[in-house]
């Protein structure tokens, strides 16, 4: 099983059709390309769920998602996960 290093990044979109703002999800690998897919989310409790799912803990999915929330762009560093967790996850194909 490969494990891959990298950062998950989150972008905060404003759509003029969307009542909030959309939330897109990417792995960014250190090194190395992948085929990635971007996780599209519209609501920030599902941006907190999603990342507790890809097992942050309770406390860092909180922080994560409002700083995503307040900043625009955010950078997750240091996450490493294997290639089934990052398909089941949807951010890779």
């Amino acid at each position: 099983m490969i494990k891959l290093k990298g950062n998950i990044r989150i972008t905060t979109k404003h759509e003029p059709d969307s009542p909030g703002p959309v939330f897109n999800i990417a792995f960014v690998p250190y090194h190395g390309r992948i085929k990635a897919l971007e996780v599209r989310l519209t609501r920030h409790d599902e941006l907190v769920q999603y990342l507790i799912g890809i097992r942050l803990g309770d406390d860092q999915a909180s922080l994560w998602a409002g700083r995503a929330r307040s900043e625009g762009v955010v950078l997750i560093p240091e996450i490493e996960r294997s290639e089934a967790q990052l398909k089941e996850y949807g951010l890779m194909e």
